[in-house]
């Protein structure tokens, strides 16, 4: 009968051993959230300090409550969490350099619907750059993963800039988003050419110069003209200090609810040989915001003259 008991005993142990060894390996290779659409809120945070929330809200993605998120790289991410997969386990050779690697440059991702959903820290990339290290959080062994048919390491997708988060690659980069039919007035000033600023209205068609005197709009030229301040987008956001001597447009946009202010300033950086930019540029603020790096190509049709719409 003690005989029968004991091999109970070790049998019930050797079950809930099984049990608990298969439970732990299904939970440390649970890195997918197949159904991206349940996700409502992400966090990350680097090793430096740097942390960042990313939020559904009204179907719209924000940044720390502030920023709107770039759709592309909302959508980038939640491609990334619904799609990782093992690309096989770390070798046991490579163990303890990828375990510390990840506890000193790893990000931490937090990725909650209205509970935390998933939480794992993201390594630096294989050394062909064809996996990342990864280890979900409280599990003793970190894994490699991949995007099956994706030919590259997977950190930049979770806007990780080497091993460092930067809130300015989230930020959707739109300047102005003024649709047509909302603008009552555009007041146009040409720094460094006054005489061809202008004050505009374009419900009534009615154009101004700087001497006050009133023209006629032509209502082709002015229907083209404010539709030019829609989707208008940066190339990115810089941390610089600008010289208002390098002022070379002030534009007004109005409609009832709102003054939209543009300011453009003048860039002349060249290229570390000395040659010109292929893309030129311009600084530019809005709403006395920011200072941001705009290309001409895109933005150079707000320019204009007042003769462009008479």
């Amino acid at each position: 009968m003690y005989k029968k008991l004991i091999s109970f005993f070790l049998i019930l142990i050797s079950i809930l051993f099984l049990f608990k060894t298969n439970y732990d390996k299904k939970y440390e290779v649970s890195f997918k959230i197949s159904r991206e659409a349940i996700i409502e809120k992400v966090f990350l945070s680097d090793m430096k300090g740097n942390q960042i929330k990313l939020e559904k809200i009204d179907k719209n993605w924000f940044i720390n409550d502030t920023y709107k998120v770039r759709d592309d790289a909302i959508k980038t991410l939640l491609s990334t969490i619904s799609s990782i997969e093992i690309q096989q386990p770390v070798s046991n050779n490579a163990y303890n350099n990828v375990i510390k690697n990840l506890a000193t440059i790893g990000v931490k991702i937090d990725i909650y619907s209205n509970k935390l959903l998933k939480s794992y820290t993201i390594g630096h990339s294989t050394m062909n750059h064809l996996g990342t290290y990864m280890i979900m959080k409280d599990a003793e062994n970190p894994f490699i993963m991949h995007i099956p048919g994706f030919n590259g390491f997977l950190s930049p997708r979770y806007g990780i800039e080497g091993s460092t988060l930067n809130i300015t690659s989230w930020r959707d980069n739109t300047v102005l988003d003024v649709p047509s039919e909302e603008i009552i007035e555009i007041n146009f000033n040409n720094i460094q050419e006054s005489n061809k600023s202008f004050i505009l209205k374009p419900k009534e068609y009615k154009l101004y110069d700087i001497n006050k005197s009133v023209f006629k709009s032509n209502a082709i030229k002015t229907l083209n003209y404010i539709n030019c301040f829609k989707s208008l987008k940066c190339e990115s956001y810089k941390d610089v200090i600008i010289d208002k001597n390098d002022a070379l447009y002030n534009i007004d946009i109005k409609t009832e609810k709102k003054i939209f202010n543009l300011k453009i300033f003048s860039f002349n950086k060249k290229n570390a040989n000395n040659s010109a930019p292929n893309v030129e540029r311009y600084y530019a603020q809005i709403n006395d915001g920011e200072v941001l790096l705009i290309q001409k190509y895109v933005f150079n049709k707000l320019f204009i003259s007042i003769d462009d719409l008479k």
